[in-house]
């Protein structure tokens, strides 16, 4: 039994020294490792350390004034003439002669087209006789009454009759006058479908007429901008087809109510047309002033960086750039009025901007206070 323990004892004697060598190994693998990596990374400290700062990067800058900026409005728009009037005619009959062409120039009066009379004169002849006889029987009726040898009845009865035929001779004389179609005011003719030989009816159209010295522009405003468009006597009007032409149109009236199915409430305006060189049915763009900020922070458009859903730009810090997020508004031009995130003072990048980092080192080659200087 003895025997056995001392033999067991003598074999892990015998052993102990393998395994403390082995122990020793691993503890020196260890070490090494350990100083191996705290050298590399003394090394990387050391090599960070002496890596040369990042170049600076050319930049243009704009010193922040406040400035005047207008709001404006443009919206579309449609000439119309100041009037524009069919003439129909009040008599049927045959037109015999037809005096103008279409694209002349009438004044107020002047003869358009006539109707064949002779029916018309033949009828006021013959009502002229009827009401001559009435006339002379109504005389000797008042004759016989200042006798007392007429009735009331009959009297009353002539005096009837000849109140009758003066109607119908006024009547008459008032047709004969309808024959003769005269423009109802000045004007271009527009359309004329009046033709000599053409049977016309009471009714029938026979001359357009516009006035177009004057003329009417009609103006779209959305409900958003009513308010606006009430408080402005004048707005600027720009013509595309005379070659983008500005003219001045002076507030007639605006609508109450918006017009179905566009829910736009109409704006008119007053427009002189001497030349007559602007015609109805032009496109135009209205210019409308909604405010003015006399003293607001515009910037170039192009100097705002979008990115992620947010809107900076850059600023200049002790040499260095800053990310600043800005809250833009309306735009005038190539100029955004900023709303939040600049002062005056401050100094935007708008130049060299998109090569840059928050921090980067810059170098201002040239400042502005207004970002048109740099064409100059």
């Amino acid at each position: 039994m003895n025997d056995g323990k001392e033999k067991r004892s003598a074999r892990i004697w015998a052993v102990l020294p393998g395994v403390a060598v082995l122990l020793a190994l691993g503890l020196v693998v260890v070490l090494g490792l350990q100083i191996a990596g705290k050298g590399r990374q003394l090394a990387a400290t050391k090599q960070e350390a002496v890596r040369p700062e990042p170049r600076p990067v050319n930049v243009v800058t704009q010193i922040i004034e406040p400035c005047l900026m207008v709001e404006r409005l443009e919206l579309p728009a449609m000439v119309r003439p100041w009037e524009e009037l069919t003439v129909k005619a009040e008599v049927a009959g045959l037109i015999v002669r037809v005096e103008v062409r279409e694209g002349d120039r009438v004044e107020k009066g002047m003869v358009l087209a006539e109707i064949d009379r002779r029916d018309y004169e033949n009828h006021l002849r013959s009502v002229a006789a009827r009401q001559e006889l009435a006339r002379a029987n109504f005389k000797r009726l008042q004759t016989l009454d200042n006798k007392g040898a007429v009735t009331q009845a009959a009297l009353d009865e002539g005096a009837a009759r000849l109140a009758e035929l003066d109607a119908a001779l006024a009547m008459a004389e008032l047709n004969l006058e309808r024959c003769t179609i005269r423009a109802p005011m000045a004007g271009t003719v527009n359309n004329l479908p009046a033709k000599v030989g053409m049977l016309a009816s009471s009714g029938d159209a026979v001359a357009e007429i516009l006035a177009v010295d004057r003329l009417k522009v009609e103006v779209s405003i959305p409900e958003a901008d009513v308010a606006a468009a009430a408080g402005i006597k004048e707005c600027r009007l720009t013509i595309a087809a005379l070659d983008d032409r500005e003219v001045m149109g002076e507030r007639i009236f605006l609508s109450d109510q918006p017009a179905y199915p566009a829910m736009v409430y109409t704006m008119r305006l007053a427009v002189a047309n001497p030349e007559g060189d602007i015609r109805p049915g032009m496109f135009a763009r209205a210019e409308v002033i909604k405010a003015r900020y006399p003293a607001a922070v515009g910037i170039p458009l192009f100097a705002v960086i979008a990115e992620g859903g947010e809107q900076f730009v850059y600023l200049i810090r002790d040499g260095r750039a800053m990310k600043q997020p800005v809250v833009i508004g309306f735009m005038e031009g190539w100029k955004v009025r900023v709303d939040q995130g600049l002062q005056p003072g401050d100094q935007v990048v708008i130049v060299g901007h998109r090569n840059l980092e928050d921090g980067q080192p810059v170098n201002v080659v040239r400042s502005v206070t207004d970002a048109e200087e740099i064409e100059r």
